[in-house]
C-alpha cells in the first residue's frame, strides 16, 4: 500500500510539472448541464452520447449553464486555466462556435463575474479536440457559487459543433502546499478503479 502511495504521489507531482497549471480535478461532462429556458423552449438542441449539439437543421444559439463545485480541501486552490473538449466542425470561420465561460457570484447576491472564457473559433481543429485556455489566477472563496456559461452557436446547418465538456486546472503551487494525503486522495478519486 505504501508504494501505491508513493507512486501516485510521483505521479501527481511529474503531472503537476509539466506546466504551470497541473492536474485536472473538476470537470463537466456536456450532457450534465442544464439548458436555459429559451433554449428549451426553441427545442434546437439534443444530447449525442453525452455531448450537446444542434438537433436537425436548426441553427441559433444553445445556452447551458454547468455547475462547477470547488474541491472540498484543506488547502487553498489557485484556478489556472480550463481545458474545453469540442467539435467545432468550421474551425476559425463563422458557421459554428462554443464559448464557455466561467462566471461567479457571492453567495447572496444577482450580480455574476466572468473569470476567464473558452473559446472554440481560437483553434482551425475541424476534429474533436481540447482546446486550453488560460485563466488570471483566480483563488477559490468558500463564499461563493462558480458555474460555467455555455454558448453553442451554428449559423448554417451545414456545420457540426458539439460541446462534449469542459475541465478545470489548478495552479500546481497551491497543490504542492497540501499534504500528500491529499494528493494522494484527489489522485486517486481521478483515477479507474
Amino acid at each position: 500500500m505504501r508504494a501505491f502511495k508513493l507512486t501516485i504521489l510521483a505521479f501527481v507531482l511529474a503531472v503537476g510539472f509539466r506546466d504551470s497549471t497541473g492536474p485536472v480535478f473538476a470537470d463537466n461532462v456536456g450532457g450534465t448541464c442544464v439548458p436555459d429556458s429559451a433554449t428549451i423552449r426553441a427545442g434546437q438542441y439534443e444530447t449525442a452520447g453525452f455531448g450537446v449539439r444542434f438537433g436537425g437543421d436548426s441553427v441559433g444559439t444553445i445556452r447551458l449553464l454547468c455547475p462547477y463545485h470547488p474541491l472540498d480541501v484543506d488547502f487553498d486552490v489557485t484556478i489556472g486555466g480550463m481545458e474545453m473538449s469540442l467539435i467545432d466542425q468550421d474551425g476559425m470561420e463563422a458557421g459554428g462556435r462554443i464559448r464557455a465561460s466561467l462566471h461567479r457570484a457571492v453567495m447572496g447576491t444577482n450580480v455574476w463575474i466572468e473569470i476567464g472564457t473558452c473559446d472554440s473559433n481560437t483553434s482551425n481543429t475541424t476534429t474533436p479536440h481540447q482546446i486550453f485556455c488560460p485563466v488570471n489566477a483566480y483563488k477559490i472563496r468558500s463564499n461563493e457559487w462558480y458555474w460555467w456559461d455555455v454558448k453553442i452557436e451554428r449559423t448554417t446547418p451545414r456545420v457540426n459543433v458539439e460541446f462534449l465538456g469542459i475541465e478545470m486546472l489548478y495552479q500546481v503551487e497551491n497543490l504542492l502546499s497540501g499534504t500528500s494525503k491529499d494528493l494522494i486522495t484527489h489522485a486517486r478519486q481521478r483515477s479507474p478503479p
